[in-house]
């Protein structure tokens, strides 16, 4: 009969050189394929090339890259401001999930601004 220790094989951890770990730290972010499948062609784990890229990023192995751009948005035409209304102009204002619907009416067709809102209503 043989003992449990002997039956059980004994596992030695890999290990890979640094220029290896830097091609594929390199591989992973060029874009072209995901980290799945480079590590996958290499027979490797993806959460250890995941380590090896936060690693590498840590020692300022690799440039630094902003994880937010800023970028200049031109003003849709709902957020542009809406003109001032004119003297003796009804003016309603209407809350809405795309913004505000602003709505003049001449003072002189209040009856049929009343009657549009009532519809509206």
């Amino acid at each position: 009969m043989t003992s449990p220790s002997t039956e059980r094989e004994i596992r030695r951890r890999r290990r890979y050189a640094p220029s290896f770990k830097a091609k594929i730290v390199a591989a992973c972010l060029q874009g072209d394929a995901s980290i799945a499948q480079i590590a996958l062609q290499h027979g490797l784990n993806t959460n250890l090339v995941q380590t090896w890229i936060r690693r590498a990023k840590r020692q300022s192995q690799l440039p630094a890259v902003p994880d937010f751009v800023p970028l200049p948005v031109p003003p849709a035409a709902t957020d542009l401001p809406a003109p001032p209304a004119a003297v003796g102009d009804i003016c309603i204002e209407l809350p809405s999930s795309r913004g505000t619907i602003t709505v003049r009416w001449p003072v002189s067709e209040a009856a049929q601004c009343a009657q549009w809102l009532k519809g509206l209503l």
